[in-house]
């Protein structure tokens, strides 16, 4: 197995449920994979300055696809950005907001995330544990930035019916429902999957020399871009179907498990 690449989402794969990993391993994981020249990208929804915050030191020399594959950072300096137009954005939110306004709606761009103040202390909790940079506000119309992109989080679990919804936008951005629970709306032709193709443009790696982990149906379009597909065994039915390995789940340290007898 020839592998240069290495891509993991975060959430449910290599984080465990209480959003932490075993360090002294993956420090101990890293080294080896920086002594055969492998490269190591976190692939997540969370910004890339809560990635930092998480991980540490240990995101040193390691890329960073955050925000839902709307931006690439390496060592502090941002490679890729992919954006929506403001009043396009505006307009998703809006529509958001008719189908449910109970869900909750963070709306990101480049520089922190804009949630309503109205937001209860419960959802805020699942606010801060993926961005670092988060504001509340009154409105969003107060926000004048172009978007990164519009997450909603959406405790009933109705996020696929959601999607659905607001589907005739699918020409104008792409829209993934990760999960039941998780709404993201990017710009169009950005996913984890064209993101990760953009790396392998920058390192000059195959995806034949790639191997991605992952747990939800956002990852579906990140194992397009590997030969080596790795689902945890918690991860959707889904996205089992694609993967050619099952690995334990990311409660067992599934990710570094793995790569510890691969590599």
């Amino acid at each position: 197995m020839d592998i240069k690449l290495v891509v993991t989402d975060m959430d449910g794969t290599f984080l465990d449920s209480n959003s932490d990993f075993n360090r002294e391993a993956f420090k101990a994981l890293k080294e080896n994979l920086d002594s055969k020249d492998i490269r190591f990208v976190f692939c997540t929804g969370k910004q890339c300055e809560r990635v930092e915050n998480i991980v540490g030191d240990l995101s040193n020399n390691t890329f960073i696809i955050g925000d839902s594959a709307t931006r690439i950072k390496y060592n502090g300096e941002f490679l890729y950005t992919a954006t929506i137009n403001n009043n396009l954005g505006l307009n998703i939110i809006e529509s958001l907001k008719e189908i449910d306004e109970e869900q909750t709606i963070i709306a990101c761009t480049e520089e922190v995330a804009y949630v309503l103040e109205s937001t209860s202390e419960e959802e805020r909790k699942f606010v801060h544990g993926s961005y670092q940079n988060v504001k509340y506000i009154k409105d969003f119309v107060e926000i004048k930035s172009d978007f990164l992109k519009i997450t909603v989080h959406d405790i009933k679990g109705k996020c696929k019916n959601t999607a659905e919804q607001i589907g005739y936008f699918k020409n104008e951005v792409y829209i993934v429902a990760s999960e039941h629970y998780w709404i993201d709306i990017t710009a169009l032709g950005v996913n984890k999957g064209t993101t990760i193709n953009r790396i392998q443009s920058i390192l000059n790696i195959d995806p034949s020399e790639t191997i991605a982990f992952g747990d939800g149906l956002n990852d579906i379009d990140l194992f397009k871009s590997a030969k080596y597909k790795v689902a945890m065994d918690n991860a959707y039915p889904e996205l089992k179907e694609a993967a050619n390995l099952i690995s334990v789940n990311n409660n067992k340290n599934g990710v570094i498990k793995t790569l510890e007898l691969l590599v």
